[in-house]
């Protein structure tokens, strides 16, 4: 038990290095974060319809179109990490581009929802 800690610790700590040196966050070290204390916030930018077929445990839906609207909200989180994605990349791509400027923290989810639901990894969904 002990080892696993250790070896948990270890990871949370490449992790946390990691994360300042680059703009995309794996599935595996955003599944990691979200264990952590200090998670990030994760922003689905896909529209109302798709989030409630399906999305990211935790998410926070903000259509990538709608940017004005939520600032208020988006501005409670602006000193957290924003784990931002949609299906492809191309709306995730629009609203790191509109909020980077802004002094935004933003990580990109590589491969967005496609690779998500590709490596069957669970998704929250209205029922």
């Amino acid at each position: 038990m002990i080892e696993f800690i250790k070896t948990i610790t270890v990871l949370l700590l490449l992790y946390s290095c990691q994360i300042f040196a680059q703009s995309d966050i794996t599935q595996n070290q955003l599944l990691i974060n979200q264990m952590s204390d200090k998670s990030h916030v994760i922003i689905d930018v896909r529209s109302t319809e798709e989030y409630e077929q399906g999305h990211i445990k935790g998410a926070i839906n903000i259509p990538f179109n709608q940017i004005e609207r939520h600032m208020s909200l988006l501005e409670q989180h602006k000193q957290s990490h924003l784990v931002v994605y949609c299906r492809s990349g191309r709306r995730a791509t629009i609203f790191i581009d509109a909020l980077t400027p802004e002094g935004f923290n933003l990580l990109h989810l590589e491969g967005d929802m496609n690779a998500w639901l590709k490596a069957k990894l669970p998704v929250v969904a209205k029922q």
